[in-house]
């Protein structure tokens, strides 16, 4: 019981820290916050993370199983090969509204705070290979589905696609604007058909 309730305790912490790292950013955002917003005592707050660097690797961690996870999700919903593989882009819009087009995550904390805590770009780099490896998969359910649609290796597409995807988010995060997820949708159909 006591376990669970110490989880309990670190995951509203973390759960306070994503919230406010991805709106704030990490450099704004203070300990006391973080502390005071997610409704723990502050012994309670520092058993848990000794610093604010380890919350930092830990909201890096928690950010990558939740968006790999979210994004599984809605783009394997949907009905065909064709859409799954478009879905990664076609689902960004709306995620880009509701954030209030504050873009990635890890691109942000990436560049924010990547020399206090090595550790994050690792969490980062793996989660970029998770995405890719999801990229891989949807390329061969496409290939399976239609083999005459894919005239490029596997590999290749899988690279060129995730950076369309991350360049579609970080452009519009700059344009707070929709369309380079048009574009790179485009790409990708001139790509598919390339020799």
């Amino acid at each position: 019981m006591k376990h669970a309730t110490k989880q309990r305790v670190r995951d509203r912490i973390v759960a306070t820290a994503c919230d406010l790292f991805y709106r704030q950013g990490y450099r704004a955002t203070g300990i006391n916050q973080v502390i005071a917003e997610s409704g723990v005592a502050k012994a309670s707050f520092y058993d848990h993370f000794p610093s604010k660097t380890d919350l930092l690797e830990a909201y890096a961690a928690a950010t990558a199983e939740r968006e790999l996870d979210d994004l599984r999700a809605e783009v394997m919903a949907l009905p065909t090969a064709r859409e799954r593989f478009f879905g990664p882009l076609r689902v960004l819009p709306p995620w880009f509204e509701s954030s209030g087009y504050r873009g990635c995550p890890f691109q942000n904390v990436v560049a924010e705070a990547v020399t206090e805590a090595p550790a994050v770009q690792a969490v980062a780099r793996r989660h970029r290979e998770n995405l890719r490896g999801f990229f891989v998969e949807l390329i061969e359910n496409l290939k399976a589905e239609a083999p005459d649609s894919v005239q490029v290796d596997t590999d290749t597409l899988a690279d060129v696609y995730l950076l369309l995807f991350e360049g579609a988010i970080a452009v519009a995060a700059s344009y707070r604007e929709a369309w380079p997820v048009e574009t790179a949708v485009a790409a990708l159909e001139r790509f598919l058909k390339a020799a």
